[in-house]
């Protein structure tokens, strides 16, 4: 499904639409379109600061576990650190609102915030790495480097997922994210 909004081209995945129908239709307590709004609000506060620093977006891709923006590369160092925390900022601002009243999205937001701090690729917290291990080394030290932190965040992040998984019975969502964030990583 693709769309347009001025210049800036959008497009769901029907992965993600069906995703997403299914949320609405199983989730009785309201919790998963909960966590799926920090989502995209985060992805908001990405966008907000590139627009901010003026960097040209051409597109977004909203797929099953992730938003792709199409964009040009930010200008500096400064500004690429800033967008990369955009998102973050963002989760954290709406936790510090909503969790002093007992709010599960606050408690969302902190929890999506902190997860994508984390040093693992195609997190905001690998990116943040990589800018700053890039101002002293080569590009190939830098992706090696955000290889070996993912696999040691990732491995005991999957070892949790399936204590999760076992202990509660159905809480399988932190060994997917996982799996399929040590797929993204094997795949590059």
């Amino acid at each position: 499904m693709s769309f347009r909004l001025g210049k800036r081209r959008f497009y769901i995945g029907y992965e993600a639409v069906a995703a997403l129908s299914a949320v609405l239709l199983l989730d009785g307590e309201g919790r998963m379109i909960l966590c799926i709004a920090a989502a995209l609000l985060h992805e908001l506060g990405h966008l907000a600061m590139m627009l901010f620093f003026g960097v040209t977006v051409r597109g977004v891709t909203l797929r099953l576990f992730d938003v792709r923006i199409d964009a040009d590369s930010p200008r500096g160092f400064r500004d690429d650190i800033c967008i990369t925390l955009g998102g973050v900022t963002v989760n954290f601002l709406l936790a510090a609102f909503f969790l002093p009243a007992g709010s599960f999205f606050g408690a969302a937001n902190l929890a999506l915030g902190c997860f994508n701090l984390l040093p693992v690729m195609s997190l905001d917290g690998g990116r943040l790495l990589y800018i700053l291990l890039s101002r002293r080394f080569p590009p190939r030290v830098c992706d090696r480097a955000l290889k070996i932190s993912s696999f040691i965040i990732l491995l005991p992040l999957m070892t949790v997922g399936i204590c999760t998984l076992l202990r509660s019975g159905y809480n399988y969502s932190l060994l997917i994210i996982s799996l399929y964030l040590l797929a993204v990583l094997l795949l590059k």
